[in-house]
């Protein structure tokens, strides 16, 4: 549930209060005011009001903040607020649940949610196109949003072919993935690559379990940590340990920092803020 609360400081001698809960306002006789509504999410709607006083004309912008009851204080709390006002995440609960591990259907849909929003070329949803994976079907929550990805050519499945929607997301996979719609890599592949790689992540960037990383993520995280190009992904979500811990459960919390700021499509703030110009 999202509630939005509107505050328009003094004009002169004359001042505008508007309180909105829902759709419900009030408004001052002594201004003229216009009122637009935009769809803002499934949940909620951001209200730009513009009202024309004497001598004085302002914008009013709303004052948003999303209703979980479980993220105060805790790692990600600016962030999620951010998504969900952004209309990234689902606020029909009152509960987050940011320790919680995200799947990797869950994390797709809000990588590209957030991506659309962010560049301006957005990804595109997928019109008639064949099944990417077989076990993601069309009737599976995330299958518009995962399809999209993967005709973008941001996506690949396991060898098998599947994608695994609903297996949990791990460390070494949210990153790859990230890396992957912030610069699409151009990864070397020569036959001492992969070795090089490795020896980059523990030797050279001082990661004590780079031997625990999956063949397959190792040039993606190399590139992470040692490209400026990268943004520097797990870096800004885990500081500066030297214990990678690939294969450990990635939190919904974690995944709403990651998600906040991409190399060239900058952050979810700045997108608010274009927004609620």
């Amino acid at each position: 549930m999202m509630y939005t609360r509107l505050i328009v400081h003094t004009v002169g001698s004359a001042a505008v209060a508007l309180g909105v809960l829902g759709m419900s306002y009030l408004s001052s006789a002594q201004a003229n005011c216009i009122q637009t509504t935009n769809s803002l999410s499934s949940a909620a709607q951001k209200i730009v009001t513009s009202c024309q006083s004497q001598p004085s004309r302002q914008l009013l912008i709303a004052e948003s903040r999303i209703n979980f009851t479980d993220i105060r204080g805790v790692y990600g709390e600016a962030e999620i607020r951010q998504l969900a006002e952004l209309g990234v995440l689902e606020t029909t609960s009152s509960q987050f649940q940011p320790q919680a591990p995200i799947t990797r259907g869950q994390f797709v849909a809000w990588l590209v949610k957030t991506y659309n929003e962010l560049h301006q070329e957005p990804i595109r949803l997928p019109q008639n196109a064949r099944l990417a994976f077989p076990d993601v079907s069309s009737s599976h929550p995330h299958f518009s949003l995962i399809q999209a990805a993967h005709q973008a050519g941001f996506l690949a499945g396991f060898d098998d072919g599947n994608f695994r929607p609903d297996d949990i997301l791990t460390r070494e996979q949210m990153i790859a993935l990230k890396s992957n719609f912030d610069s699409n890599p151009q990864l070397r592949n020569y036959p001492n690559a992969l070795r090089d790689y490795r020896n980059f992540i523990g030797k050279t960037k001082g990661f004590t379990d780079e031997a625990q990383i999956s063949d397959r993520y190792v040039p993606f995280i190399a590139f992470d940590l040692g490209n400026a190009a990268s943004g520097k992904n797990f870096a800004r979500v885990y500081g500066r340990t030297r214990i990678y811990a690939p294969k450990k459960a990635a939190t919904r919390a974690e995944a709403s920092v990651l998600l906040s700021r991409f190399r060239k499509g900058g952050t979810v703030e700045q997108a608010l803020r274009r927004r609620n110009r």
